[in-house]
């Protein structure tokens, strides 16, 4: 706990509270743009529409903010050579918990209060029918996983290089990936990381060729792509911690 504590001093310098309000309006900007060009009858399915256009802002966004995140947190130490003073003082097993549970916290506090200013939104444009509160709750839940994931892996490529141009080309690689794998079959996006963001959205989409009418349902995730969700969590946990705890200071 005291590690904890001390991530959390460490980074108050850190902008952190400015990146992730950067992240807020930029997701709310696109989503405003997004819903100013619908029309009354597009609305009428404003919460399934919303779920289902946030999950896919989330495969563009989120890659790249969850790398920023890890990044800002870890380049301090490299920067002022401090790994092995802190080793002195705890295990690198402890350190890199410490940091997982740093970034746990924060992408935590992230996405409830995006949910909350979304589900803002949508009772401001009086969406029909009642708010699905339980959907949004295992959508934030969802989307926090994800990027448990998703930063368990550039916490690995954070700690491991001190230049930190390699964590970040990860996370805009990760974005692109994210969206372009929202075209591709449930098959191949299973070994993408970045689109589970979309593999795991809990509305999907039927389009009718014939008559041009858009249809939203709602979805519920397959248990074999949340067991190969803590799969691709736990490889890229047993791996970045093994590398971190060899790591020459």
């Amino acid at each position: 706990m005291s590690l904890l504590k001390l991530e959390f001093f460490k980074c108050r310098r850190r902008k952190i509270t400015l990146v992730c309000a950067a992240i807020l309006a930029v997701e709310l900007l696109w989503m405003g743009v997004f819903f100013a060009r619908q029309d009354a009858e597009d609305l009428l399915q404003g919460w399934m529409l919303l779920l289902y256009n946030l999950a896919m802002v989330d495969a563009i966004i989120l890659p790249l903010s969850v790398a920023t995140l890890a990044s800002r947190n870890c380049e301090l130490e490299h920067k002022g050579n401090t790994w092995k003073l802190l080793e002195t003082m705890a295990s690198p097993g402890r350190l890199y918990a410490a940091k997982l549970g740093w970034g746990a916290l924060v992408l935590a506090f992230l996405l409830v209060i995006r949910s909350g200013l979304f589900l803002a939104v949508g009772l401001a444009l009086n969406f029909s029918g009642p708010i699905p509160w339980g959907r949004f709750a295992l959508f934030t839940l969802i989307s926090w996983a994800v990027s448990m994931m998703v930063y368990a892996l550039q916490q690995g490529l954070s700690l491991w290089f001190a230049n930190q141009a390699a964590a970040l080309v990860c996370g805009i690689s990760g974005s692109f990936l994210g969206i372009l794998s929202m075209l591709f079959p449930p098959a191949l996006i299973r070994f993408v990381p970045w689109g589970y963001y979309g593999l795991m959205a809990l509305v999907n989409m039927d389009w009718n060729e014939t008559t041009r009418v858009t249809r939203f349902f709602w979805y519920w995730p397959l248990p074999t792509d949340v067991a190969l969700l803590l799969v691709w969590t736990a490889v890229f946990l047993v791996v970045g911690r093994t590398l971190f705890v060899k790591k020459e200071v």
